[in-house]
């Protein structure tokens, strides 16, 4: 039996990257997908062969043939709809950030371990090619021991800062646009 996705979100990640990818892999399908505008996820359900469009996140929740969701809402949502996930009994796979603050992660954490569900983020930059890059060409010990190299992604988009991603209050991240 397949593993049952759901997608909370109709962002430009979820239709260009996520929902594509389900399709592709073997051992899931997409099940059903939740937005606030019904229109919007009618349309992204059809596009992509979801079984269920969903403009309340707790029918999307209730579902049963739904195992687990991507996350992918506005970073300042993540926390709220990881939780909401957990205690409906769903595994989660969180789009980075994870939180925008300590508190709403141990939150998230602790919501799973309680629901005995996985939690997982999306967060690949350990593979990203400048990282990876700058592991093998140094040689080993030069610029002393590698560990999780972080980079806010949030100063590349200085120029947007009016943009709902690139304000400090809603995006999280380490650092000033």
């Amino acid at each position: 039996m397949p593993f049952g996705w759901g997608i909370v979100s109709t962002g430009k990640h979820p239709d260009i990257k996520i929902a594509p990818a389900m399709a592709a892999a073997d051992g899931g399908e997409l099940v059903g997908v939740y937005s606030r505008d019904q229109h919007r996820v009618e349309a992204f359900a059809q596009k992509h062969h979801a079984r269920a469009a969903y403009s309340q996140l707790g029918d999307l929740l209730k579902d049963s043939r739904v195992d687990g969701v991507f996350v992918s809402s506005p970073n300042a949502l993540h926390a709220e709809h990881v939780v909401q996930a957990a205690e409906a009994g769903k595994h989660v796979l969180c789009e980075k950030p994870m939180a925008t603050t300590i508190a709403d992660a141990v939150r998230m954490l602790q919501a799973c371990r309680r629901a005995a569900v996985t939690l997982g983020v999306a967060f690949n930059l350990r593979q990203h090619p400048p990282i990876s890059a700058r592991a093998s060409s140094s040689p080993p010990g030069r610029w002393g021991a590698s560990c999780s190299p972080r980079r806010s992604w949030r100063s590349a988009c200085a120029a947007a800062t009016a943009r709902r991603r690139a304000r400090r209050s809603r995006s999280g991240g380490t650092r000033r646009s």
